[in-house]
């Protein structure tokens, strides 16, 4: 998410040298050098430190602040309401750059009511940017710009199958609307362990959810084991906010796995980003394993192996073997616990130095 913001202000700052540029341009063309009260110097750095410096601030506080409030808005009220709270907050700041580093005249007034116009459209196109991403998904949005994907090749990534608890007994107690209205509540509570965990969502299935991770994004720091217990921690914080709802808490089961897959652009009308092999299926086998063992999470011992887990962190434990269709060897299944840290008790005496 900091990395969104530093993307948004770095293109910012770009937008204010380039505009800087243009009405130096043009000034020199069309009215002639010196006809305005400041230089191009003060010009490219007052431009490109008000793109900077408004960029982090707006950034920030789309990213950090309003994205959260409007996520359960509609699309467009969402764009709307962001774009007109930003614009305003940059029309005020323009307006004390311009006043205190370019004083305004009659010549420089039409460039000043111009640069207010880029803005709102740059505040705005940005907008629409985030939440066209946010749609398809971290990243998803730019690797179709890039054409990444455009013609298949092969990658190994992590996958993680979520799969609410007894939604069947669930949906028929809530009804169809009430249950839909859960899994809304459920996938927007968990999506902040992963954008944090730096996961994308693949696919929501049902009640199912399907994150992904490169292989290097998801051991990193144990990226994809953060985001499972990130979920919990996100379900745990709102428990009182389910019950009050909908009389229960939803608690869920993942399987992790990981391996080669095929990736690539797939669909004419309706273009989306597929993965394909056998790690895929594997996974939610896996993750169908669990009420069988009894457990919230398992891994496959690929995974456990690409990850070592400190043993001062995770207690990991081997639950045993699963078959897979079509081949011969067979899957060694882990399940895993975080330690407990420490506490120093109040009471406890303080040894002497």
């Amino acid at each position: 998410m900091t990395r969104q913001v530093l993307m948004i202000a770095l293109v910012w700052a770009i937008v204010g040298v380039l505009d800087a540029l243009y009405i130096q341009a043009v000034v020199v063309s069309e009215i002639g050098a010196g006809s305005l009260p400041f230089g191009i110097n003060r010009l490219l750095l007052v431009k490109g430190v008000a793109g900077l410096t408004v960029g982090l601030l707006s950034g920030s506080l789309l990213i950090f602040f309003l994205r959260e409030r409007v996520r359960h808005k509609s699309f467009g009220f969402a764009i709307l309401v962001n774009s007109m709270i930003v614009s305003l907050i940059n029309f005020g700041i323009i307006v004390l750059l311009y006043s205190a580093f370019l004083p305004l005249n009659t010549t420089s007034l039409p460039f000043f009511l111009k640069t207010l116009t880029l803005w709102f459209l740059v505040v705005f196109l940005t907008i629409v940017a985030l939440h066209v991403n946010e749609k398809y998904g971290p990243g998803v949005l730019l690797k179709l710009l890039l054409g990444r994907y455009h013609k298949p090749r092969e990658e190994e990534r992590i996958f993680m199958f979520v799969d609410i608890r007894s939604s069947s007994m669930i949906a028929e107690r809530l009804g169809h609307i009430r249950f839909f209205n859960l899994l809304n509540d459920f996938f927007r509570d968990v999506t902040g362990p992963v954008v944090y965990s730096q996961g994308e969502v693949y696919q929501y299935v049902g009640d199912e959810i399907v994150v992904s991770w490169t292989l290097e994004n998801g051991l990193r720091d144990y990226n994809c084991l953060k985001c499972f217990y990130g979920m919990q921690e996100a379900i745990q914080q709102r428990k009182a906010k389910y019950q009050h709802k909908y009389g229960l808490v939803p608690e869920f089961k993942a399987g992790l796995h990981g391996g080669c897959v095929t990736t690539g652009e797939i669909g004419v009308i309706k273009k989306d980003i597929v993965f394909s092999g056998d790690v895929l299926n594997t996974t939610a086998r896996i993750q169908n394993k669990c009420n069988q063992y009894g457990v919230n999470i398992l891994l496959s011992r690929y995974l456990i192996h690409k990850l070592q887990l400190p043993p001062s962190d995770f207690f990991v434990d081997r639950v045993g073997m699963i078959e897979l269709k079509g081949k011969k060897q067979k899957l060694e299944l882990f399940t895993l616990d975080l330690l407990p840290i420490p506490q120093i008790s109040a009471d406890m005496p303080h040894q002497e130095m």
